[in-house]
């Protein structure tokens, strides 16, 4: 069986200076990803700032990335950590009618540092699993404060043939091994988080998610086509820029890209603003990133022309 391998780029969500969905922006921002051939996720928590959007908005975002992306890249609901089974099985109900590829199905949260035990873990996928026909994406993010157990995932694979993918936000590599060892045959295996992509690609994974692809979306891809092409030089000077471009985003605090959208709007991209409780980077900061990143000397980046900086602030 031939392996699919993918880098996957979580979206950002554009919003106008009032904080609501910049439609516009998004469709241009999701034809960058289109054209750079890589798959897309959907308002995920940290890059959409999934969390601050209601139904509604989340559902037009699906809607006009389904207009924008079927047929030409894979196209994926994210979404953001559930409270209980209701929530999330309501969420893949609205993504099914809306036609999207496939969607994740991230790890319960119950909130408070409560964890759940196995026999509630297994009762909330088998739940969300059964609330649709969709090809599901078990997200296991560590922020959850815990690792699903592994025996519980080979009984969900082999029980329901539309769970097809596993993201993992490696906290334990020997985790990740054994995850590929055990069902790298029967499941999409990709590593939540850039950083992890070449270890995940190695041993016998198909790919990673991140946030950088926003940015430079054909570099996010050439670390995974350089892979299969077995070119190791160019697969290693991509992630390095890829891997840069992310600390960068970062930036010293290492808070959750604040900068990916100024950075956009910079250059006259389709970044849209911040919406609250995020506070946008200074003109101090984004100078600091514009310099930062023009060192970087990304290949797709030569043709952009910097506009006013005031567009960014």
């Amino acid at each position: 069986m031939s392996k699919n391998y993918s880098a996957i780029v979580h979206s950002l969500t554009p919003f106008n200076e009032k904080f609501e969905l910049d439609e516009n922006a998004l469709r241009l921002h999701l034809r960058r990803l289109r054209d750079a051939g890589v798959s897309v996720y959907l308002g995920a928590a940290g890059a959409a700032e999934g969390y601050t959007l209601t139904r509604d908005e989340r559902n037009r975002i699906l809607q006009i990335a389904v207009e924008e992306l079927k047929g030409k890249v894979p196209v994926r609901a994210a979404g953001v950590e559930p409270k209980d089974a209701a929530e999330m099985a309501s969420y893949l109900r609205d993504a099914e009618k809306i036609g999207v590829d496939a969607s994740q199905i991230y790890s319960l949260d119950m909130g408070h540092g409560l964890i759940p035990n196995r026999k509630e873990l297994e009762a909330y996928f088998r739940t969300a699993i059964e609330a649709t026909s969709l090809p599901v994406i078990i997200s296991n993010q560590k922020k959850v404060g815990y690792g699903l157990p592994l025996d519980l995932v080979e009984q969900l694979a082999a029980r329901y043939s539309n769970f097809v993918g596993f993201a993992y936000d490696v906290g334990d590599t020997f985790y990740m091994i054994e995850l590929i060892q055990r069902l790298g045959e029967r499941l999409e295996i990709h590593c939540s988080g850039t950083e992890n992509a070449l270890f995940t690609l190695g041993m016998g994974g198909n790919g990673y998610q991140g946030l950088e692809g926003n940015i430079a979306p054909k570099l996010a891809a050439t670390v995974v086509s350089a892979f299969v092409a077995k070119d190791p030089d160019l697969m290693h000077e991509s992630f390095r820029k890829l891997m840069q471009l992310r600390a960068i985003l970062r930036g010293p605090v290492r808070s959750n890209q604040r900068a990916a959208k100024a950075l956009l709007n910079a250059y006259g991209l389709s970044g849209g603003t911040i919406r609250p409780p995020r506070l946008p980077v200074s003109r101090e900061e984004l100078a600091d990133v514009i310099k930062a990143v023009r060192a970087l000397n990304i290949p797709e980046m030569a043709g952009w022309r910097l506009q006013s900086q005031s567009m960014a602030a």
